[in-house]
């Protein structure tokens, strides 16, 4: 399991009842939100905690720091536990944090392919009255992840006990939008070289023959690319840092200063920002990304243009007519009072014509920003799966790289004819609701009573899924994928899942032995017994002859 504390990028902007209202917003999504928890509040209703707990953080007024904690837990794909070990594990972390106390507010989030936990945690105690920022905290969750993984059986991570923000910055931009990053470029392709270098000028060379230039920058020393995009260095690796750099190669000697020119070689791949590697070639696709998101700037741009321009001749339409309103009152033959009263009257509809052109405009400009929003690239694939672009879905699965573990039901090979491609041909996209498409390509639709995840080789089967939604399941998977399946998973959801196929009398079969043995036994027992049923019906209902 990962968990994480996400910081607030500006304190002015932190807001509880603003965290909560995210947190709690389907989004359009029937399985978003699931459980919701408030913890040492007098009152378990959400909106009355909310604004307990900033009634709270209002009665500290010396804290200058940020009073919430926003910590994250999430878990792989696939690894789904119950709700009671869900709030066993919340309540650890806080209590590892040193927020046992504390007021909070615990949602869990299973729209996506990992299950996690948001927790909203007011920092300041609810009694003292004193603010809380754990020390190190990162240590202490990473220590507690590894423990909870052991507990409980989880896949093991590799947590990190050392604290490298640059890095971790790096890293989610990489997992958020799948384009790589000039940090992430530089670790992978120019480092090793950089760390063979044994002098200044060789150092700077190979900067070169990549596109790289390293420059002072404060205390320290930045690589910069050619398009301008910089990094610092130290945040790349430690033996990049002003400090051990110059007591292995010496003072620092600045590339245009550089008297012994290095042999000309060939150059390297120069970083651009692209979609990491994948086993799908992603050139022409991405290429079509870049020139809409081009054009959508340019049109962005045009019409912002445009909506000031008829904004600035509304306003200097207005004030002339204000400016002619004067003159008229001026030459009117009135009382000074009444003058006073008309000027007055005047200004005040030239302001409220200001202010109606300025809500106008800023109307506008938000329909205009919504209309011409820039996707990130995953984003921008999501959007065209949605559409039917098949392309753009086997793309984003092509970006998993673990093999689901949960509960599923899936054809007897997976292979055969369960790609991305056919699924679309199968017309299960269009012919379904779809709610939203996650960035590994699972495509979540709407179907009877419950919602359908389908990751292109099976269906996904969430924990504590009722009998209704499994027999919907079982529905679309025999379209989907015809009537022998496969089914794997815990115990209890194989037993289930043959109850459900026998209780509705469905014409399935199932590919493991026991399984199938045991829904024909469930079948064989569901035909005796309504046998018997309607004979004691045909026997109830036939009247006795009269002797």
């Amino acid at each position: 399991m990962i968990a994480k504390i996400i910081p607030i990028k500006s304190i002015r902007k932190s807001s509880f009842s603003a965290l909560v209202q995210y947190l709690t917003n389907p989004q359009g999504k029937s399985e978003r939100v699931g459980q919701i928890s408030v913890a040492n509040c007098y009152t378990d209703e959400l909106p009355a905690a909310v604004l307990e707990i900033q009634n709270t953080q209002e009665m500290n007024k010396r804290a200058r720091s940020d009073k919430i904690c926003h910590l994250v837990l999430s878990f792989p794909q696939g690894e789904r536990l119950s709700l009671e070990s869900l709030n066993t594990i919340e309540a650890r972390f806080c209590d590892a944090l040193g927020f046992q106390d504390h007021q909070r507010v615990s949602v869990i989030h299973d729209d996506t392919d990992y299950l996690h936990v948001h927790i909203a945690i007011n920092k300041i105690h609810p009694r003292r009255l004193t603010i809380h920022n754990p020390y190190y905290d990162y240590k202490i969750v990473a220590r507690v992840c590894e423990q909870i993984e052991q507990e409980y059986g989880l896949t093991i991570v590799n947590h990190e006990t050392v604290k490298d923000e640059a890095s971790r910055i790096a890293q989610d931009i990489e997992a958020r939008t799948g384009v790589e990053s000039l940090l992430g470029w530089i670790k992978r392709e120019v480092l090793g070289e950089i760390i063979q270098a044994d002098n200044w000028q060789a150092l700077h060379g190979i900067l070169k023959d990549h596109g790289l230039e390293l420059k002072e920058r404060g205390n320290g020393f930045i690589i910069v690319a050619n398009n301008g995009l910089a990094v610092k260095a130290s945040s790349v690796d430690r033996s990049l840092s002003k400090g051990n750099l110059t007591q292995r190669l010496g003072a620092f000697v600045p590339n245009e200063f550089t008297s012994v020119r290095r042999n000309v070689r060939k150059v390297n791949r120069q970083f651009q920002p692209r979609p990491l590697q994948t086993r799908i070639d992603t050139s022409k696709l991405y290429a079509r990304y870049q020139e809409e998101q081009k054009n959508l700037s340019q049109q962005r741009s045009t019409q912002w243009a445009r909506l000031r321009h008829t904004r600035d001749q509304l306003i200097e339409r207005a004030k002339r007519e204000a400016a002619l309103k004067r003159g008229i009152i001026k030459n009117i033959q009135a009382g000074r009072l009444a003058k006073k009263a008309l000027y007055a009257t005047a200004h005040q509809q030239f302001k409220t014509s200001i202010e109606v052109i300025n809500n106008d405009y800023r109307n506008a400009y938000q329909q205009s920003k919504t209309r011409h929003c820039r996707r990130a690239w995953l984003d921008w694939l999501t959007f065209e799966a949605k559409l039917g672009n098949a392309e753009a879905l086997a793309v984003l699965r092509s970006r998993r790289t673990s093999q689901f573990k949960g509960n599923q039901v899936s054809a007897k090979q997976s292979n055969n004819g369960s790609g991305a491609n056919s699924h679309f041909r199968g017309g299960f996209i269009k012919d379904s609701s779809v709610e939203s498409i996650t960035k590994i390509g699972t495509v979540n639709c709407r179907a009877g009573s419950t919602t359908i995840r389908d990751d292109g080789e099976r269906l996904i089967v969430l924990p504590d899924t009722s009998p209704d939604a499994l027999r919907d399941i079982l529905i679309v998977a025999m379209k989907k994928y015809g009537s022998h399946l496969a089914i794997n998973g815990t115990e209890s959801f194989r037993v289930q899942i043959a109850e459900v196929a026998a209780q509705n009398h469905m014409r399935v079969t199932f590919n493991d032995e026991r399984l199938e043995q045991y829904r024909q036994q469930l079948m064989k027992h569901h035909r005796i017994n309504s046998a018997q049923s309607i004979g004691r019906q045909r026997s109830i209902s036939t009247p006795r002859r009269s002797l």
